[in-house]
């Protein structure tokens, strides 16, 4: 073969390049506080959706799956990816335990409204499960950063 080895300057160049596409990745990490309350707004409201009947279940519904496809745009727009929560790596088992929690929330609503709770108590477990996916999101994304930097 009449291949040329690679030369060490080229191969640190590579490996410079190589970190500073992780560094602009980790750089889509940096969302502001409004974007992670974006994320939890629209868990809260699909949770609270659980609390009424038809047709005002649906509407709301759709309010919350329109609330991402914003937040999807925004993210597309400002940074032009979206990072999907599934992705692999280690935000996957963050993400798989924060749905869990909110499947939970969903259950424990369906759970009142079937028991005859009043719509105070949607509120306060919607109002919970905004909470719990705000501060999910600050972690997720502190998960993301740190994968980002440090390359694994």
């Amino acid at each position: 073969m009449n291949e040329d080895p690679i030369r060490a300057d080229e191969a640190r160049e590579a490996l410079e390049a190589m970190r500073m596409t992780r560094t602009q990745l980790a750089d889509l990490g940096n969302c502001p506080p409004w974007r992670h309350a974006a994320f939890g707004a629209v868990m809260g409201l699909l949770v609270l959706s659980m609390s009424f009947g038809q047709p005002l279940q649906v509407v709301l519904f759709v309010f919350a799956m329109s609330g991402v496809a914003l937040i999807v745009a925004w993210d597309r727009r400002r940074y032009g990816v979206f990072v999907n929560g599934y992705r692999g790596g280690r935000t996957r088992p963050f993400t798989f335990g924060l749905l869990a929690v909110m499947l939970l929330m969903l259950v424990l609503q369906i759970w009142l409204k079937s028991r005859g709770a009043g719509l105070l108590a949607g509120f306060g477990v919607a109002g919970a499960a905004s909470v719990i996916a705000t501060i999910g999101s600050v972690f997720w994304n502190r998960i993301f950063r740190r994968e980002m930097e440090r390359g694994a």
